[in-house]
């Protein structure tokens, strides 16, 4: 009985295959070609010929400007990415016979997708807003509101919210609330400020009467 299972089985296979040879299971760095396993290409390099029952598989480097980055039976190598300029992509990386040319973004902007094939301008946070993340080659820059006590008054890319002013620091008083957008302002109270004035001319008013006094008597004299 277990015979004729088996040459049910092989007949079944040569009936399915246009040969016995597709039967066979090649390695992984092996390809299946006309009932032969074949060594495949090493990375940078292309097929030229498969194998035969007397010659190995047949490879060529890849010309310049091209690449393959694995094992392979390929018989064209990929051409490397051109990173369009007017995209505002840079090269990274160069591409050599085993890999692809690795593009970026030029500076101030980032890649809009996974393949980095456009870029876009970093966003600026605005006044009253704060920069929590800065911008990377793959991200955009995060804003955040400034919170409460905190404010900034520019567009930056880099700039945090900054802390009010503490006018009680300063033995100041506030004169005008901060916003998210604008800072406390801070100033002497008035009484305060006509003590530092009185002072002043009093003795504006001295030095004008001594030297009034002294042209008098200077006056009488004569």
């Amino acid at each position: 009985m277990v015979p004729l299972l088996r040459l049910c089985a092989l007949w079944g296979c040569l009936l399915t295959a246009v040969h016995l040879g597709q039967c066979l299971t090649c390695s992984d760095l092996q390809y299946l070609h006309n009932g032969q396993c074949c060594d495949l290409c090493q990375p940078g390099k292309r097929l030229t010929s498969h194998c035969t029952a007397l010659e190995k598989t047949q490879c060529q480097p890849c010309d310049s400007g091209e690449f393959l980055a694995h094992w392979n039976s390929e018989i064209r190598c990929h051409q490397h990415r051109h990173c369009e300029l007017n995209q505002g992509l840079q090269v990274k990386k160069e591409g050599t016979a085993e890999s692809d040319t690795v593009c970026t973004c030029k500076e101030g902007h980032h890649c809009i997708s996974k393949d980095c094939e456009t870029c876009a301008q970093h966003t600026p946070c605005g006044p009253g807003f704060g920069v929590v993340e800065m911008a990377t080659e793959t991200t955009d820059t995060v804003c955040r509101p400034c919170p409460a006590g905190f404010f900034s008054n520019v567009s930056s890319l880099s700039e945090k919210c900054h802390p009010w002013t503490s006018c009680k620091d300063k033995n100041l008083v506030v004169l005008q609330e901060g916003t998210r957008e604008n800072d406390i302002v801070c100033g002497f109270q008035f009484r305060m400020r006509a003590l530092l004035v009185i002072p002043v001319v009093l003795v504006v008013l001295t030095t004008i009467l001594v030297v009034f006094l002294y042209i008098s008597g200077q006056e009488t004299k004569g």
